[in-house]
């Protein structure tokens, strides 16, 4: 693999992205780096959703592990909405920069990874390797990346700069009326100071299709970049509100 331009991918608006192609659940299982397969059948986050630690994930990087996680934060597009940024860690994700690539957006057993330590630069929280949850630093860091260089709108809220979901329940404006790139927040029905937020991709009925951070899959349990579908009303999480922005769609 060679060269940062592996990772640039070219964006239209999100007005021209095909919503309907896009709004279906991922079920590929998230991997880790071959040199962490020793660790295979060990969760790699919290037991959780949402909140809580675990010894994993809270040694350093490698120096090669590094250097590829730069890649994949250099190739962040610019001049595009946050939900924009959002698909393109998804992508990485799905291996459209390289399969060396597809496991810096998930959290790894073992060793931290470094793209997730890199969204907590966006807040204010001292991330305990990734171990830490990072929903909320993620949709942060997509927010603060996707506002470079480009005027807002006034009316345009600051992100919250927290890596807790709740300080999403109160952002900018509510709404009934969600289209794809707002945000969607989930308390936690046992633990209500916790919960989930993502970027809203459609409306499934008794359930939320979310585009986020965090989000597990498979077993054992990688939490990743990944479309999910959340229900409405689960045992874990339970819908709060749609959130929308003038600079979630410019």
């Amino acid at each position: 693999m060679s060269g940062v331009a592996l990772c640039t991918p070219t964006w239209g608006l999100t007005d021209s992205l095909d919503w309907e192609g896009l709004a279906h659940e991922d079920t590929q299982h998230p991997i880790i780096p071959s040199e962490l397969d020793e660790f295979s059948s060990m969760d790699s986050l919290n037991s959780e959703v949402i909140d809580g630690y675990a010894k994993f994930g809270t040694k350093p990087a490698t120096s090669d592990e590094e250097k590829l996680a730069r890649q994949v934060i250099n190739g962040v597009p610019r001049n595009v909405t946050p939900m924009e940024i959002a698909l393109y860690f998804l992508n990485v994700g799905m291996g459209k920069y390289g399969e060396e690539l597809k496991p810096y957006v998930t959290a790894w057993p073992a060793r931290w990874n470094p793209v997730i330590i890199e969204f907590f630069t966006e807040t204010s929280t001292k991330p305990s390797g990734d171990t830490t949850a990072w929903c909320a630093a993620f949709v942060n860091f997509c927010l603060v990346k996707a506002a470079r260089n480009k005027p807002l709108p006034a009316s345009a809220q600051g992100p919250t700069k927290s890596a807790a979901s709740r300080s999403f329940r109160e952002w900018s404006a509510l709404t009934n009326t969600p289209t794809p790139g707002d945000i969607v927040v989930f308390k936690n029905i046992d633990s209500p100071g916790h919960g989930h937020v993502g970027f809203f991709v459609a409306d499934k009925g008794s359930s939320i299709l979310v585009l986020g951070g965090n989000q597990f899959e498979g077993s054992p349990r990688r939490h990743t970049i990944n479309r999910k579908l959340i229900a409405k009303d689960g045992h874990v999480l339970k819908f709060h509100s749609f959130r929308t922005d003038p600079q979630l769609h410019v």
